[in-house]
């Protein structure tokens, strides 16, 4: 029994623990694993509503679905083709800087065969396009 309770302490203490991406402010940082990427997308729009349209778009576009479109944050929802695998993808709008903040990662698994990072960038390609 103190072997179970001391184990979940430490894994507890490890994860709060981990090393953050100090470019962030919005996002828990992702975990030591190769399934999460958290970037940076520029934009020029000068309407907050404008670009979360563009966000929402291409979300659809890329066939995810948004969970949650609230003020400056966007949350969706990809799934894989074949095993349903979830990945989140979330977008938090800084107007006064003009960039978007973008944490997109797998819910399950160790390994993610760059999806997320690839996923980030077409969605920056498709962003900055006129």
């Amino acid at each position: 029994m103190k072997k179970i309770i001391f184990g979940t302490f430490m894994s507890i203490f490890l994860s709060c623990s981990a090393l953050e991406d100090k470019t962030n402010l919005f996002f828990a940082p992702c975990p030591n694993s190769p399934n999460c990427s958290i970037q940076t997308i520029s934009f020029h729009e000068n309407n907050l509503e404008s670009i979360k349209k563009k966000i929402i778009s291409n979300i659809i576009f890329l066939k995810g679905l948004v969970v949650v479109n609230q003020d400056e944050y966007i949350k969706s929802s990809f799934k894989s083709k074949f095993f349903k695998f979830e990945d989140i993808t979330e977008f938090h709008i800084d107007m006064q800087n003009k960039i978007i903040y973008v944490k997109s990662a797998a819910q399950t698994g160790w390994y993610d065969f760059g999806v997320n990072s690839k996923r980030i960038e077409k969605l920056r390609v498709l962003l900055n396009e006129k």
